[in-house]
C-alpha cells in the first residue's frame, strides 16, 4: 500500500476503521441487534439526504 501511494496515516486510519467495525458488529450480534426491514430504511432515507446523521428534534 505505501509503494502505492497512500500515506501511513491513512493505511492507518483504515485499519482503525476496520477493526472498530468488526468490534461493532460482534457487540451488537451478541447483544442480538437485528437490523431494521427495507421500510424502515425508506422512510428515515429523506431526513438523512436533508441533515445527514443529525438528530433535530
Amino acid at each position: 500500500m505505501l509503494a502505492a501511494g497512500v500515506g501511513r496515516e491513512a493505511l492507518i486510519d483504515a485499519i482503525h476503521v476496520g477493526a472498530l467495525f468488526a468490534m461493532i458488529v460482534r457487540l451488537a450480534d451478541s447483544l442480538g441487534f437485528d437490523v431494521p426491514p427495507q421500510e424502515a430504511f425508506a422512510a428515515r432515507a429523506g431526513a438523512m439526504l436533508e441533515s445527514g446523521y443529525a438528530l433535530t428534534p
